[in-house]
């Protein structure tokens, strides 16, 4: 039987071999190599390190968790592992669990936390707020984007969209305006949804002819987009402008004649002004449409 010093040698050459064919490309020799290290030194923190990344390679997600489990079980702070860990299990769709995992690897060392996984854990944190509609949740994934954006303020122009529409969620309009004009600051030319964005957050402020401006821009930009009009519809609503109203109502019908809740408004505002058999033409239209 060999000697435990022969055993840490030959987990050694495995270990080294392994390197040699992972720099190759030769991903499932490297793997059986660093799996014959284990062999022999089943608690050596290269190999089990190698082989977590490997498996990521390779995308077997499965294998990246149980080696994660492996290191942090030998080093329970070993905030790179709980960071593997948090990734692999977001492959997985095992949000709740990516979020303990991220949060452990931010609470061991947050400086090694990079911009892109910051976005990452704010990405999950969002998409189970908006499946629990949870505040604590939402909070959590805007100090995620917050610190991504601090990170790298070049990050993507999407990620302070993101940041803007989870603020403007929890009624923070002033802060969501800021991030939607970073938006453009990144990327002047971002399209259409971000001025419909801010058009709305100016309107549920009550700053009408600001929300205006910015749905008539997003309508310049895709003239074919039904929410601009409604949008134009209902800040012209608001403003007590009903011919302007239905203009733009009827110009997001044209684009959209299925749309039963566009036809009751349009009922309600023609009814108000006396037009009762227009009106009716639009409730019924409604009422066909369900």
């Amino acid at each position: 039987m060999p000697s435990p010093s022969k055993k840490t040698a030959k987990a050694a050459q495995n270990i080294e071999r392994g390197k040699a064919l992972k720099e190759q490309g030769s991903i499932d020799q490297a793997i059986e190599e660093f799996n014959n290290a284990l062999q022999q030194a089943p608690k050596n923190l290269i190999a089990l390190n190698q082989l977590a990344v490997l498996y990521a390679m390779q995308e077997n997600w499965q294998e990246v968790v149980d080696y994660c489990y492996r290191i942090i079980a030998l080093r329970p702070n070993n905030a790179a592992a709980h960071l593997r860990l948090a990734k692999a299990l977001t492959k997985q769709n095992n949000l709740y669990g990516a979020v303990a995992a991220f949060q452990k690897a931010i609470e061991l060392d947050a400086n090694s936390v990079k911009a892109a996984e910051y976005k990452q854990y704010g990405d999950i944190l969002t998409q189970l707020g908006t499946r629990n509609t949870q505040k604590t949740q939402a909070d959590e994934a805007i100090a995620a984007y917050q610190k991504a954006v601090e990170l790298k303020p070049d990050i993507s122009a999407s990620v302070y969209m993101k940041l803007g529409d989870t603020l403007q969620k929890q009624q923070r309009f002033e802060e969501a305006i800021t991030y939607y004009n970073q938006v453009l600051q990144v990327k002047p030319d971002f399209g259409d949804r971000v001025y419909i964005n801010l058009g709305s957050a100016k309107m549920k402020q009550g700053l009408l002819d600001e929300a205006i401006a910015y749905f008539q821009k997003a309508a310049e930009i895709k003239p074919d987009l039904v929410s601009a009009y409604r949008n134009l519809g209902s800040a012209y609503q608001k403003k007590g402008l009903l011919d302007n109203a239905i203009t733009n109502y009827e110009k997001a019908l044209q684009l959209k004649p299925d749309a039963g809740s566009l036809h009751r408004i349009m009922g309600d505002i023609l009814t108000s002004q006396g037009r009762t058999l227009e009106a009716n033409q639009h409730y019924q239209q409604a009422e066909s449409i369900k």
